[in-house]
């Protein structure tokens, strides 16, 4: 690929938006349609119909069934696919450069004209309920259900994307109509596109094709987070390893401080190199998979670690983890390491827009948080002004021990100790030198 086009912002008639980015010699086109409305817009009665909606797109529209929208995409060698967060849904699809126009036929198509029979809501109704038992039956990826309820409380974030199996059992087609009908508004809806193919088409075929109806949803009214989380929660299961998160809330999307957040992330457990993989596995040898992660949304947001560790070793590994976070809570955390950590998260971001799918949704997330295409000369500078005080300054917020969320997953919960986390089990050095190794979590 030769090097991008700026990217450019449209707005269309009924307020949707298009946000476009020419790059010039790539051979695929990049297409998403994005909400402003995710999963914690649902109202009361309503949990997991956002998800549902997703699912029902690719049952069939007035034009094509659910065979013809899979065949169309494909026999072009194409691709289409979906997801749903707490904050939008999306519907996103990859074609030849060529084939521009099929994308948008096939997206707007499924936007604009699914019809949601009653059968079709009956057999997709069976496919999220299975949806629901094999998430319940992935333990590593359960256990953050788990912590993200006992995180947030009642808050929308703390409910599953997916909803109750007893809530989507309900569902009926009047239902998925009526959300349909809120959410899929012009307003309301954000398309980006990344590709060779020149914006004035892009707009073009944008207008004819994702004709949505003007307007955009009444926002759902913000339920504020409950002051303190529960510092424990436990789900008995019968596993050979215990799955544990621990962890904290986090600033929101839009903060200025997220740059020092992605920082202090990678610091901690954003690779071989991390605090977390050294001391976890490395030295201790408790566990073969340690990391971190943080999640944003418009209000709030958690930044956690996840280990998976033998039962016998889960109170061990977790007063380790402890013992770290209250290291870095407590500035050790030295300028080579957030150095490092800064390096690694500009390396990886950058790689991550060699890609068109990529590029496209980096522009669909930059318009719904800051409604406008941020340059990437403009991320790397705010990323280099990171300083270790403004690192060890987020860390002393987020880290407190009373602010510490622990979920898991296992035969028994783990027992911590009122000073495990307090007394900085670190046994570092600021500047000391330190092994680089490959990003990767599996060696």
């Amino acid at each position: 690929m030769n090097r991008p086009a700026p990217p450019r912002r449209i707005v269309l008639d009924g307020g949707l938006v298009l946000v476009v980015q020419r790059v010039p010699g790539a051979r695929a086109l990049s297409l998403g349609a994005w909400t402003r409305t995710g999963s914690r817009d649902e109202r009361p009665g309503e949990e997991g119909l956002c998800h549902f909606l997703e699912h029902m797109l690719f049952r069939g529209t007035r034009r094509r069934d659910a065979h013809a929208i899979s065949l169309d995409i494909e026999r072009a060698g194409g691709s289409i696919d979906a997801f749903t967060t707490r904050d939008t849904m999306c519907v996103h699809a990859q074609v030849l450069a060529e084939d521009a126009e099929l994308a948008f036929d096939l997206v707007g198509d499924m936007l604009t004209g699914s019809t949601f029979d009653a059968e079709s809501v009956a057999i997709e109704r069976r496919v999220v309920l299975e949806e629901i038992h094999d998430a319940e039956d992935a333990p590593d990826d359960f256990v953050h259900e788990v912590f993200g309820r006992a995180l947030f409380g009642a808050h929308p974030c703390g409910r599953s994307i997916l909803g109750t199996r007893r809530r989507v059992a309900s569902f009926s087609r009047d239902d998925v109509r009526r959300f349909a009908r809120r959410v899929l508004r012009a307003g309301n809806v954000v398309v980006a596109a990344c590709g060779d193919v020149d914006a004035r088409r892009l707009r073009a075929l944008c207008a004819r094709h994702v004709a949505l109806p003007p307007g955009r949803p009444r926002p759902v009214r913000a339920v504020a987070p409950p002051a303190r989380p529960p510092r424990r929660r436990h789900v008995r299961r019968d596993l050979a390893q215990q799955h544990l998160v621990v962890g904290t809330r986090a600033p929101a999307r839009d903060d200025p401080r997220r740059h020092a957040l992605a920082v202090l992330v990678t610091a901690l457990g954003g690779g071989m190199s991390s605090r977390l993989f050294r001391r976890v596995r490395d030295e201790l040898g408790l566990a073969y998979s340690v990391y971190t992660w943080t999640d944003a949304t418009r209000d709030t947001g958690a930044m956690a670690a996840h280990l998976a560790v033998s039962p016998s070793q889960a109170t061990h590994a977790l007063e380790a983890t402890l013992s770290e976070f209250d290291a870095v809570r407590r500035g050790d955390l030295s300028d080579e390491e957030i150095d490092a950590a800064r390096e690694q998260v500009r390396g990886r971001a950058l790689l991550g827009l060699e890609t068109t799918t990529s590029r496209m949704m980096r522009l669909a997330r930059d318009e719904l948080v800051f409604g406008r295409p941020v340059p990437e000369r403009e991320f790397v500078a705010a990323l280099e002004r990171v300083r270790r005080d403004d690192v060890t300054a987020l860390a002393r917020e987020l880290l407190r021990p009373e602010a510490l969320c622990v979920a898991s997953l296992g035969p028994a919960p783990p027992r911590v100790s009122r000073s495990a986390g307090r007394s900085g089990g670190s046994r570092r050095t600021s500047g000391r030198s330190r092994r680089r190794r490959s990003p990767s979590r599996c060696a």
